[in-house]
């Protein structure tokens, strides 16, 4: 067990009620808290970002809106290492890690502009 102190992330949820009469609902906000993982050392040391809020994941729809890329063209694009491989999230689910998405954008735009 770790000797860093015990802090917990907050993320804010929000409820809904609806009365009868009014035509907007009202918003509510509550403060959840999250166990922070104790792993996180071992993480970094892995090249893992040690904040979970740094690692969001994107289904395959929303990579090939980003991409413009159809899914053969990504799939032909990781066999050849030429874009992220996805992260496996179970047995049938995949997801790209966003950043290394985005990374990828911004090197074919930077490829582009330097090749004209």
């Amino acid at each position: 067990m770790s000797s860093a102190p015990n802090r917990k992330a907050t993320t804010p949820v929000q409820f809904h009620e609806r009365s009868g009469d009014q035509p907007f609902p009202k918003s509510q906000s509550i403060t959840k808290k999250m166990p922070q993982s104790h792993k996180s050392a071992e993480a970094s040391q892995h090249g893992i970002s040690s904040n979970s809020d740094d690692v969001t994941f994107l289904r395959l729809p929303e990579v090939k809106a980003i991409t413009g890329l159809s899914k053969s063209s990504l799939y032909a694009l990781i066999r050849e290492k030429s874009f992220p491989a996805p992260v496996r999230l179970g047995a049938r689910a995949v997801a790209w890690v966003r950043s290394e998405v985005r990374q990828w954008a911004a090197e074919r735009v930077h490829a582009s502009r330097s090749a004209a």
